[in-house]
């Protein structure tokens, strides 16, 4: 299989690592605009150090360092069965790309886009076969993720969906199917959770360390605002139009406008800085944090149920993916079975009279009923 990524950065060399170890008989280009004899390089040691410690063989060393290639010539993508497109997170950009590539490789070939937030219909606009064109969404960090969302299209075929699933299954992760408003929906809940915990943390007056420290039952990992510090405050406070499902969209313009003002205030943008100027900035309150852990999972739960109903995609596979995401210590239905309807009603309608918001209005027992029992 002929593989062509366009985009080396922190996700893009994610990606192609992942291929390059798991898709057998995988050939990869990349095009990259920096450093590409430097990226070949870097490598090719680290095919050299396994064969000096005897984890791959000669024959494999040499196969591995034939099937593949960095340039910045996007006419070597010319003979590509699919291209995955894992560039800067701009519209104007990813529609450059497409036209660009739409131009070059053969009509049957796949045009993908790894995009965490943009209109992906928007993204392939002008293609000339829009039914090549779709949405492969891998979460970072990309090993340790077990899902790849692929958002597609209405004009996407059957066998262009089977296509890109296979090779999501190669790479030895779960395909979620996801359409029209639930595109990048791992995303969506993920920007809910975050938006939920900083609205909370700030009405009651918590430092993110108290937040993420009365929530680490059921985020062990990392808590909400840890998981905003991995991603970076400039990322997550990108405008949040891109997710289009009306009734999450208080809740998530409530975080952009935090985060944002955050941002005007001098936080940190990048990735890695956010907690750490925090514990500056931010001092204890003694706060009672009992009920930040209820109403988190009770948000999260309901928004699962939503989605399960109205995505189409597999239900097992999407509750899977969404505890998968989050970080969760247990599966969501073990939290709807510890806590029970009543309590996640109560939790819901709680927030929803503070807040007014729709993303907060209960699904029926019988919806949850059917999602988790």
């Amino acid at each position: 299989m002929n593989i062509g990524l366009v985009g080396y950065g922190k996700m893009g060399s994610e990606i192609f690592s992942l291929l390059f170890d798991t898709v057998k008989d995988a050939d990869i280009t990349v095009i990259s605009q920096h450093d590409t004899e430097k990226s070949r390089e870097g490598i090719e040691k680290l095919l050299a150090r396994q064969l000096k410690r005897k984890r791959i063989s000669q024959e494999v060393y040499d196969a591995k360092c034939k099937s593949f290639r960095f340039t910045d010539d996007y006419n070597a993508l010319s003979g590509c069965d699919i291209v995955i497109e894992s560039a800067y997170e701009d519209m104007n950009v990813k529609k450059d790309i497409f036209l660009k590539l739409d131009k070059i490789v053969p009509a049957e070939a796949l045009l993908l886009t790894n995009t965490s937030s943009l209109d992906i219909a928007e993204v392939f606009s002008g293609n000339s076969h829009p039914e090549r064109c779709l949405g492969m969404h891998f979460f970072y960090p990309v090993k340790l993720s077990g899902f790849v969302e692929l958002n597609y299209l209405p004009e996407n075929t059957p066998e262009v969906l089977d296509k890109a699933e296979a090779l999501i299954t190669a790479s030895g992760k779960r395909a979620l199917r996801f359409a029209g408003e639930y595109h990048i929906y791992l995303n969506q809940i993920l920007a809910l959770c975050i938006s939920h915990s900083i609205r909370t943390a700030g009405e009651a007056g918590a430092t993110a360390e108290e937040f993420d420290s009365a929530v680490k039952e059921y985020f062990p990992f990392a808590g909400p605002f840890a998981v905003l510090d991995t991603v970076s405050l400039g990322l997550m406070a990108k405008n949040p139009e891109g997710f289009r499902i009306s009734r999450n969209a208080s809740l998530l313009r409530c975080g952009y406008d935090i985060m944002n003002g955050w941002i005007e205030k001098g936080y940190p943008a990048g990735s890695g800085e956010l907690l750490d100027y925090m514990k500056e900035v931010q001092t204890s309150s003694g706060c009672d944090t009992s009920g930040f852990a209820g109403g988190v999972i009770a948000l999260i739960l309901n928004a699962a149920v939503f989605a399960a109903n109205e995505s189409g995609c597999e239900k097992e596979a999407l509750l899977d993916a969404a505890a998968d995401v989050l970080g969760l210590a247990e599966k969501l239905p073990e939290y709807y079975s510890a806590m029970g309807y009543e309590t996640v009603k109560k939790e819901l309608d709680r927030l929803y009279a503070e807040t007014g918001f729709e993303v907060y209005i209960a699904a029926e027992k019988a919806d949850f009923d059917k999602i988790y029992v």
